[in-house]
């Protein structure tokens, strides 16, 4: 019995997504077509591959044990992948890049743009997008993000570091005015959703102002912003966000943490031509620190 490569593909889509209708779009194909695929495949293995439930495709015995080998087959058929990009030659072809949102918006897509009208037959797509794309799996040719990468096929450097300020608008401190917050009872606070409420920058506002309380919490950095401006409350932002708008860069002893921006790629695109004079374009344009 020989399975081909597109119904393991097919297989592995459903039992990552859970639904006909999440896996078909990413396979190219519609609901019905991707049904009657696999109800195929398991017509050709003669086995039951999921147990349809009103949650979803949950996999049988079966199905379990096809997925161990099919995840291996995925994971050969992107390393063969990725090594006959990393062959291509030329400053030609697509190159998908990951990042946050406002980094995307405010640091990336002014040089981006510089280098694609250099090489007007390299096509750049940005995800901007907090979650990280996957570079082993081959759904980012290069991803930045705010901490070093672990994997150890991934090369990697830094890029800049951001620094970070405090803010408030004229109207609120026209109504509450400043004098350093004392233990924060008061005053009100813009920052980062609860899913993101472990960085720096957070925990610099809750060790500064331990009785403050929050007005607004976003995973925007630009909705934080906008807020900001608007009066609701303190935000610590970025520089180069915070500088931009019509806000009041603060005053304080102790100035809030910076982070390094981290630029990876996996190894086996290391001689892909247009990524390398990507990252040594990034490397020229960007300052060392922002």
């Amino acid at each position: 019995m020989q399975v081909s490569w597109d119904d393991v593909r097919l297989f592995l889509e459903i039992a990552r997504a859970g639904t006909l209708s999440a896996a078909a779009p990413r396979l190219g194909m519609t609901q019905p077509t991707a049904g009657r695929r696999l109800r195929a495949l398991e017509l050709q293995l003669q086995a039951s591959l999921f147990q349809r439930t009103p949650q979803g495709f949950r996999l049988t015995d079966e199905g379990e044990a096809m997925l161990l080998h099919a995840e291996r087959m995925a994971e050969e058929a992107q390393a063969l992948e990725r090594k006959l990009l990393g062959q291509a030659r030329g400053l030609e072809g697509g190159l998908r890049i990951s990042s946050s949102d406002w980094f995307s918006n405010q640091v990336l897509a002014e040089p981006l743009a510089d280098f694609a009208a250099a090489h007007p037959r390299v096509t750049i797509e940005l995800i901007a997008d907090w979650r990280m794309l996957d570079l082993e799996r081959r759904e980012a040719d290069m991803v930045l993000r705010f901490r070093p990468f672990t994997g150890p096929d991934i090369v990697q450097r830094r890029l800049t570091t951001i620094r970070y300020g405090l803010y408030a608008s004229q109207a609120y401190l026209e109504e509450h005015g400043w004098s350093g917050g004392g233990t924060g009872a008061g005053l009100r606070l813009i920052a980062m959703d609860e899913a993101l409420g472990q960085l720096a920058d957070v925990d610099w506002m809750r060790r500064h102002w331990p009785e403050a309380s929050f007005a607004l919490r976003s995973n925007s950095r630009e909705a934080q912003a906008r807020a900001c401006v608007q009066g609701a409350g303190l935000a610590v932002l970025p520089r180069v966000i915070g500088d931009m708008v019509p806000l009041t860069l603060l005053e304080v002893e102790e100035a809030p943490p910076s982070r390094e921006v981290w630029l990876g790629y996996h190894r086996d695109l290391k001689r892909l031509a247009r990524l390398r004079a990507l990252v040594d374009h990034l490397v020229a344009a960007v300052p060392g620190t922002l």
